[in-house]
């Protein structure tokens, strides 16, 4: 891997933390929506965006995909990042389910104990 990929994989990298990190602060923020914060790492994700091109919508956090914050942000840039939509609902569904389970064998194993 050459400078220039190396440098690119790099920003790659940051930018999926960005990504976390903006699906952290909506989290964290007092409405439980928007921050400035959340704008402070929108305008990184931006910077960044321009220079590598787009994260995959994969990479994403399902809230930032459902709410639209992601294609949102690729918009404004006048970038293509399309989002399969189903592929986001039937992760949903599968990690609700794994939720549901994991919450089932620890109720199980709470019984379990005298």
């Amino acid at each position: 891997m050459n400078e220039l990929e190396t440098l690119r994989a790099a920003i790659r990298d940051e930018l999926e933390s960005l990504w976390d990190d903006l699906d952290t602060a909506r989290s964290s923020a007092l409405n439980g929506h928007w921050s400035t914060t959340c704008d402070f790492l929108v305008d990184r994700i931006k910077k960044l965006t321009s220079l590598v091109g787009p994260t995959s919508w994969r990479s994403i956090q399902l809230p930032l995909l459902e709410d639209g914050i992601y294609q949102r942000v690729h918009r404004e840039l006048g970038v293509d990042a399309p989002v399969d939509m189903e592929a986001v609902a039937q992760e949903r569904i599968r990690n609700a389910k794994a939720r549901e389970h994991m919450i089932r064998e620890a109720e199980e194993r709470r019984a379990r104990v005298p």
